[in-house]
């Protein structure tokens, strides 16, 4: 204790209501949604640029997220969706594409866009400061964050955004090459035999950048290789790096192995400049006939696990917590980002990726910049009383405002299953809460800061697969993948939105369990090839019904040719004819055709209709 307080008399001691350590792009985007709402925060990052983890990584320097320039639409939300890259901002030039024209850009224009990003919104970093130990005060639950050089920052509330950069290590690790160091010029690798630990995309660069200088390379781990198309899971095998799977199958010596080294360890042994296998000693010196060495080199690419090491005095990993758990390098959290173990400890970045690990797309950019800004209106609204941002719409207006919101939300659609949109009914008028985390629908009315019972009125929207489309040797080619019968909509297997009513509060559901406990009534619609849910028959219809008989007002559709003649006849108009937004669904040409002509109109006719109708 003495320690302590010596260190504070001798120290700098700088007070903020927010300390978020790590400013690589989720802290980023977290502080940039900090500083709209007036919150009182600083970064600290221990080196000296941001985003620092891609001056290294990865390593061949050519990024896998997609740098989607065009779409053929101009709606920025939609184009979102196909933009991996960018961080969220209201400025429209701050945007990816505008730095790189490839569709896999380089990593170091994505530094460069994150050194443009931070200058331009004034983000606060404090550089070049390492926190050496955090001591959270019993009394308040307020941190001392204690840096290298003596500084000390103390802080009401720890956003910890510091990644998962940390190579995994396993029994015997120290005797082989990591993936951070070893070398990528091909021509290091010429006529050797190489061994490769891992089968993730790391393990598969390397691969791809060497094997055709190899006598052979062979991949090694626990499981069988998992391809991003087939799973669905952005962080699975992608198709850019996945060439040596042509040499294994085309029977041209590369390889692929499974054993779990964390289980069944192996000793690597170094004899005339090779290296040679056997078992560890634990495993009762069993030959492993499946490994056909000896080999030149050895390199580790089994990933990346979390540094708890600033954290040591206040938390586990769920390694510690959860034995029995298969992703045990996210440290526990629950659906507000908080620490399940320390109070005013939250996460963000690539580390939240622990609650929907393999599911959605949370580890990843184009996931996180969500979450990190779900998490500053979670913070701004518990600790700040700034209401969560809602939008009002007429009751008869919703459902234009579903389907257009449906075929242009992007948080929802990358961060599928785990962000949804809430929809409360005010009398006349529907209130829409965005972006809101599934595992927080049970306290809604918290989040919310709802004085009422708000269940009888909650329709929750989400974007979901259908069951069983996303597996680990499932076909995802197959001639029966798509439905466009909406009345088996409930069958689609690509992502599509799915509605729930609730007639009381949900329960609170893990993710993995992926559909939403316990609602009244349940709607799927149809899938489709361009994600355009706007149709009438296949969309609006189904969708008119089901919020009809869930709030008990007549929806159905009214054709225009019905208001055009209700109007120049001057009979009373019903409501619907009075909103615009039920004449015109969108401003879409394509999905306005589709419309004139379900409603046997002339394109002048029509037009004669938008015209009445404003």
């Amino acid at each position: 204790m003495w320690y302590i307080l010596l260190i504070f008399f001798f120290s700098t001691v700088e007070t903020w209501d927010y300390c978020v350590i790590g400013a690589g792009p989720g802290g980023i985007q977290l502080a940039y949604y900090f500083q709209k709402s007036g919150l009182d925060y600083v970064i600290i990052e221990r080196n000296s640029i941001p985003g620092s983890f891609f001056e290294v990584y990865p390593r061949r320097r050519t990024l896998i997220s997609i740098n989607k320039r065009h779409t053929g639409e101009t709606n920025t939300e939609f184009n979102m969706r196909h933009d991996w890259n960018s961080l969220l901002s209201d400025d429209p030039e701050m945007v990816f594409k505008h730095y790189s024209k490839e569709m896999f850009p380089p990593a170091d224009t994505f530094l460069e866009y994150l050194q443009d990003y931070v200058e331009k919104f004034k983000i606060k970093i404090h550089y070049n400061t390492n926190i050496d130990q955090i001591v959270q005060d019993p009394s308040d639950s307020s941190f001392s964050l204690f840096t290298s050089k003596s500084d000390v920052y103390t802080c009401k509330y720890v956003v910890a955004s510091t990644g998962i950069s940390v190579l995994h290590k396993f029994k015997g690790s120290d005797d082989v090459e990591g993936y951070d160091t070893v070398s990528h010029d091909p021509l290091h690798y010429e006529g050797k035999k190489v061994l490769i630990l891992g089968k993730g995309n790391s393990a598969f660069e390397t691969a791809d950048l060497i094997y055709g200088h190899t006598d052979f390379v062979h991949l090694l781990s626990r499981d069988r290789v998992k391809l991003s198309w087939n799973t669905h899971y952005v962080g699975d095998v992608r198709g850019v790096n996945n060439q040596l799977l042509d040499t294994y199958q085309l029977k041209s010596l590369d390889a692929l192995v499974e054993r779990d080294l964390d289980k069944q360890p192996i000793v690597f042994e170094k004899k005339g400049g090779k290296i040679f296998l056997r078992d560890h000693e634990e495993n009762r010196g069993r030959i492993q006939d499946e490994f056909l060495g000896p080999y030149d080199k050895v390199i580790n690419c089994l990933g990346f696990d979390y540094d708890p090491s600033p954290f040591a005095n206040l938390t586990k990993t769920r390694k510690e917590e959860v034995k029995e758990e298969k992703w045990t390098k996210y440290p526990s959290m629950g659906w507000d980002f908080q620490s399940a173990t320390v109070k005013n400890l939250y996460y963000a970045g690539t580390i939240t990726h622990g609650l929907d690990k393999r599911v959605s797309s949370g580890g990843f950019i184009h996931g996180f910049r969500y979450s990190s800004r779900t998490l500053a209106w979670i913070l701004a609204a518990r600790n700040h009383g700034i209401r969560w941002p809602s939008e009002t719409v007429p009751l008869y207006g919703i459902v234009s405002f579903m389907l257009k919101r449906m075929n242009e939300m992007n948080g929802p659609y990358q961060m599928f299953y785990v962000l949804v949109d809430v929809y409360l009914r005010r009398g006349n008028t529907i209130e829409v809460f965005k972006d809101v985390p599934h595992g927080l629908l049970h306290r809604i009315h918290e989040l919310l800061a709802e004085p009422r019972d708000v269940s009888r009125d909650l329709v929750v929207v989400r974007l979901e697969y259908g069951a069983g489309y996303s597996q680990i040797g499932g076909d995802p080619f197959r001639l029966d993948r798509t439905e466009l019968d909406p009345y088996r909509a409930h069958t689609c297997n690509f992502i599509h939105p799915v509605l729930y009513h609730f007639t009381k509060l949900p329960h609170a559901v893990p993710i993995r369990g992926k559909s939403l406990k316990g609602a009244a009534r349940k709607l799927h619609l149809s899938e489709d090839l361009y994600t355009d849910f706007a149709t009438l028959t296949r969309h609006w219809a189904p969708l008119s019904n089901f919020i009809g008989t869930t709030w008990k007002e007549d929806m159905s559709y009214v054709s225009s040719e019905e208001c055009v003649y209700k109007h120049l006849t001057r009979e009373r108009q019903s409501e619907q004819c009075r909103n615009p937004t039920v004449v015109v669904t969108t401003t879409k040409l394509a999905q306005r055709e589709t419309i004139r002509k379900a409603t046997n109109l002339t394109k002048a006719e029509f037009l004669l209709c938008d015209l009445l109708s404003q």
